[in-house]
């Protein structure tokens, strides 16, 4: 309406002015939004009138910001170079005018106020936000920027001259036990120095598609790693006096304690880098020389809980398939910590994950929230442990149940409970193999006839490297490596066989890898083994009849198939999996 403030307006008629929406479409929403009581933003999302990203935007413009286009700007050279580009790609912005001091930028998302602020400290000036979306900033920024910018260790050099400086004087509190006095690490954490080398790390790790980042300080030095792959690499080994002002400037994101050097900290924070939204998990752990930090990142993006991109043959997915659609039972996924366990179970419950059965899983962190699954956390300090969220889950009356982890008798004797009452229970333990799954229920005490009734499958798995397509390498494998990886006559008589190794290519950032694939032992619990376990066998036996009479692949044997067509190398075989005798 005339001579309505911008901070008035209605966001229906914002949608409308930009075309949007139709007045008409508009009325049937606020019809529906009266009967159901909903935000008119999410009525009109439901009703496939507009997307959120329209949503988003009409919000930026109601709260004042003004709305770009960005393909019909011309944005003067000299305004792009007033934002670094690694800078423009971590808050997903550009930078379009500046004048009179004050910097505009167009931002992918306009309710994140928060990006103005880090841009006013890191840039020194006043920043305000105009309202875009989020193809239109990528688009700009690959047009503009590279990532060639400003080097990590470029702006490490310069904070150490200014941490350095007696205007911070904080190099003592690296020695102090507690920081009573926490003006100057909140002081020193907001630098701008220390937010552009922060976010360059997660921009880094993200790029490289890394799972933790490791911030570890030692009696004389103070370096940084990454986790790719499960594979540990440093990308930076900042002076050791910078330590505490990264430190500090991680606990401010997370809401941390800053004053707090003497306990254990843990916090879990949403970024948006650019256009992938992830999930941070961070744990401080007090040192001899001081705070290491460990940060886990999920990719939402990158996760992948489809059962056809796992790794799995037909045969196997078969296997799972029928195990997972039996109306009660218990299915167990064992491996060490890393091996891919809990993602394999999100697989099997998308696959489940249908309006006509009720979910609920107990995990301890929810590592992935999935639509339509009620997700419980477990909080061991307060008494909510895996055994009391499962008793409290079996009385909402679901239909499948997860549980993060059997750690314990009593866990494990309700799981079998609830399998025995109707429900279908799916789990993870940590053994080396599927047989020793079974030995290890029978040392947890788990009686051997509530073994027999309630376990349907046993699923062992690991996690090797995958070989780089553009630049993996064949050749003929000697006597002893096939001897080491106990290669099958079968394999042996070919006298085309290879094998591949990594050479390293641009592709593949001259590591020869990327990515990962899983290998899998799926184990089907049926008559004969029941009465092996009434009859206490050993793993030995178990693993000899599955491989003689259900067909079940080892760790290793699923290896060297992978070996053979290309997938991974030996080297990765040999050190994630054993031979076992009966090979």
């Amino acid at each position: 309406m005339p001579g309505m403030s911008t901070a008035e307006r209605q966001i229906g008629d914002i949608l409308v002015e930009q075309g949007v929406l139709s007045p008409l479409q508009l009325d049937e929403a606020l019809q529906r939004q009266r009967l159901t009581g909903d935000m008119l933003g999410r009525v009109l999302v439901s009703m496939g009138y507009c997307e959120e990203q329209h949503i988003i935007e009409a919000l930026g413009v109601q709260s004042g910001m003004e709305r770009i286009d960005l393909t019909k700007l011309k944005i003067p050279e000299d305004v792009i170079r007033k934002v670094p580009g690694d800078v423009a790609r971590f808050y997903n912005i550009i930078p379009i005018r500046f004048s009179d001091g004050i910097l505009t930028v167009a931002m992918a998302d306009p309710l994140n106020i928060q990006v103005l602020d880090d841009l006013s400290q890191i840039l020194s000036c006043e920043v305000r936000g105009a309202v875009s979306n989020a193809a239109d900033v990528a688009a700009v920024w690959r047009s503009n920027y590279s990532y060639e910018t400003d080097s990590i260790h470029e702006m490490l050099h310069d904070l150490e001259d200014r941490v350095g400086t007696a205007e911070l004087s904080l190099e003592e509190l690296g020695t102090q036990e507690v920081v009573r006095d926490t003006d100057n690490l909140v002081e020193l954490a907001m630098q701008p120095e220390v937010i552009k080398i922060v976010n360059l790390i997660f921009l880094d790790a993200v790029k490289k598609r890394a799972s933790d980042v490791h911030f570890e300080v030692y009696e004389d030095q103070f370096r940084i790693r990454i986790r790719v792959d499960g594979i540990l690499q440093e990308i930076v080994a900042p002076p050791k006096n910078l330590h505490i002002a990264l430190v500090a400037r991680i606990k401010v994101i997370c809401s941390m304690d800053i004053g707090e050097r003497r306990l254990p900290q843990d916090a879990r924070i949403e970024l948006k880098v650019g256009d992938t939204i992830i999930d941070i998990r961070v744990a401080t752990l007090p040192t001899l020389y001081g705070e290491n930090v460990v940060m886990r990142i999920l990719d939402r993006t990158a996760i992948k809980i489809d059962m056809n991109v796992l790794g799995f043959d037909e045969r196997q997915l078969k296997l799972i398939d029928t195990v997972i659609n039996k109306p009660n039972g218990i299915f167990l996924v064992t491996g060490p910590t890393g091996s891919g366990k809990t993602t394999s179970l999100y697989a099997c419950l998308n696959e489940l994950n249908t309006p006509q059965v009720k979910i609920i899983t107990t995990e301890d962190p929810v590592e992935l929230q999935i639509d339509r699954l009620i997700q419980c956390q477990v909080k061991e300090d307060i008494g909510l442990t895996f055994a009391a969220c499962l008793r409290a889950i079996l009385r909402q009356d679901p239909d499948i149940v997860m549980v993060g982890e059997i750690r314990d008798l009593e866990t494990a004797q309700i799981a079998v409970e609830a399998s025995l009452t109707g429900h279908l229970v799916l789990s993870t333990l940590h053994t080396n193999s599927a047989p020793e799954t079974i030995t290890r229920l029978l040392d947890m005490e788990v009686e051997p006839f509530l073994i027999t009734a309630s376990l349907e499958g046993v699923l062992a798995q690991r996690l090797t490297r995958k070989l780089c397509r553009d630049c993996k390498e064949p050749y003929i494998p000697s006597q002893k490596e096939m001897d080491e990886l106990g290669l099958p006559k079968a394999y042996r008589a070919n006298p085309n066989l290879r094998l591949y190794k990594p050479k390293g290519c641009a592709a593949c950032d001259f590591r020869g890898y990327i990515g990962r694939t899983g290998l899998y032992e799926m184990l089907v619990i049926d008559e004969n083994i029941c009465e092996m376990v009434l009859d206490r066998a050993m793993a030995f036996d178990i693993r000899k009849y599955a491989r003689k009479n259900l067909g079940m692949l080892t760790l290793r044997e699923q290896g060297i198939v992978k070996c053979v067509q290309g997938i991974t190398s030996a080297e990765e075989v040999l050190g994630h999996t054993d031979r076992f005798d009966d090979d």
